[in-house]
């Protein structure tokens, strides 16, 4: 059987600027993919890539209950979790991404960047997201849409998929490989994906117990460790042979889906 392989868009093997992302939502998975992204952007720029360039949008204000359990402190109590964030990483990395402290608009100008990232649970707008996304923007380099990279968590699994917004003619005859073009997006997988947007699985509790109980604390961190990986094999190495996992923290395993 040949291996898969999911090779990026013309376009991602000779950017003339940073690769444009759109990481909607900074709470408990989004703050720690945001840290991620500079440190992607970070090593890219160290082999004479442009990098990347992040917009963040929230509209949430951090909250006690947010300190430890997401890339928050007790000083930020109070503020917009998006400026927060977004400052932090600015100042570590020498930065200028934005930060935006509203919720980002499933249409429009809000989601034209190479790579739009969900990290939300609220499955209705991901799903009105879906059906914008079956009309990507093409437009100016930095506006032109890519990929989509979802992820998604309960208690103890989550997961990540990233799925492709373009569609280019590319034809390479190899016998040791198969060329996979298109990948499946988070909807393609679950199209009744609202059916999980309930309090039983999205928790509801609001003393910090009750969140450590509907949540495991590290979760997020195995998610986004994975989903960073895939994307920055994608940048850096140009090809992927998995555009998702499934993450169970209480088994310890992880089932990765092939291209």
């Amino acid at each position: 059987m040949k291996t898969r392989i999911h090779f990026a868009p013309n376009y991602f093997y000779n950017p003339t600027h940073p690769i444009t992302i759109a990481l909607i939502g900074v709470g408990g998975t989004g703050s720690l993919m945001l840290a991620r992204l500079a440190r992607i952007d970070y090593a890219l720029r160290q082999t004479g890539h442009p990098g990347v360039h992040v917009i963040a949008y929230d509209s949430d204000r951090v909250e006690a209950n947010n300190v430890g359990r997401q890339l928050y402190t007790l000083s930020d109590v109070g503020e917009y979790k998006v400026f927060q964030a977004v400052n932090k990483v600015n100042m570590a990395f020498g930065l200028q991404w934005q930060g935006i402290p509203m919720d980002a608009l499933s249409s429009g100008k809000d989601i034209r960047a190479n790579i739009v990232i969900t990290c939300v649970d609220n499955a209705n707008f991901r799903l009105r997201l879906a059906k914008s996304f079956q009309y990507p923007h093409k437009g100016a380099d930095y506006e032109t849409m890519f990929y989509w990279l979802d992820m998604g968590n309960s208690r103890n699994t989550g997961q990540f998929v990233l799925g492709t917004l373009f569609d280019e003619e590319r034809k390479m005859e190899r016998e040791d490989f198969e060329m996979v073009d298109k990948l499946k997006n988070i909807i393609d997988f679950f199209p009744d994906l609202d059916a999980h947007d309930t309090p039983n699985l999205q928790g509801e509790g609001c003393a910090y117990s009750d969140k450590l109980n509907e949540q495991s604390l590290f979760i997020n961190d195995v998610l986004v460790a994975h989903a960073s990986d895939c994307l920055f094999r994608l940048l850096y190495h140009k090809q992927i042979q998995k555009h998702g996992a499934f993450v169970n923290l209480e088994s310890g395993k992880v089932n990765s889906i092939g291209v």
